[in-house]
């Protein structure tokens, strides 16, 4: 039986391009969704993968990106609009009738969060379990384990680790450790 084919959107990013990258190794079929060819699409093209310049916002784009596709990771970017990304995005897989999604939420989702992105963050999840049909696995990392290291600077000049962490605890995942869980989501979805 041939491998489905699987669309990864944010290709080129911080856990996209690792799960592209897992997924090829894997010999599975892979579209890449880029915002631009560069040495990093073209570093994927090289692995396999299949590149389509494109945007989360336009729903042509979305619906080309998913001809042919029968999974797919939803990787927004970490900016204002998450909540319109993702309606369009599930809206173009369930005309493109996919049999399974993979989306990349946050674990601080809640709908009274003081945090607009959180609460967009928390009505998108809703939108993809709305539209259940395909099946929707949702990953709710904590805090990326790079995100300190952005940090480093500010944090041995000041003395400070000044992190939106509050008093709770996290273990930080990798962005490859990401990527793993996401490559499992997408082969092995029923799981």
């Amino acid at each position: 039986m041939p491998k489905p084919k699987i669309l990864v959107t944010g290709a080129t990013g911080k856990t996209g391009a690792p799960t592209a990258l897992l997924l090829r190794q894997r010999g599975y079929p892979v579209r890449a969704l880029v915002h631009r060819n560069d040495a990093r699409s073209a570093a994927l093209q090289q692995a396999g993968a299949e590149i389509l310049v494109g945007s989360l916002e336009d729903p042509i784009d979305l619906r080309e990106a998913m001809r042919g596709v029968q999974r797919a990771y939803f990787c927004p970017p970490l900016e204002p609009g998450a909540l319109r990304r993702a309606t369009i995005f599930a809206d173009a897989a369930q005309e493109a009738k996919l049999e399974a999604l993979v989306v990349l939420s946050q674990w601080l989702v809640d709908r009274t969060h003081l945090s607009i992105h959180a609460r967009e963050k928390y009505l998108a999840g809703r939108i993809f379990a709305w539209a259940s049909d395909p099946g929707v696995v949702t990953i709710n990392p904590g805090w990326f384990a790079d995100n300190y290291m952005a940090a480093l600077e500010p944090i041995s000049q000041f003395g400070l680790m000044a992190l939106p962490l509050g008093d709770g605890l996290n273990a930080p995942p990798s962005n490859e450790d990401i990527a793993r869980v996401m490559v499992g989501g997408l082969t092995d979805p029923a799981h």
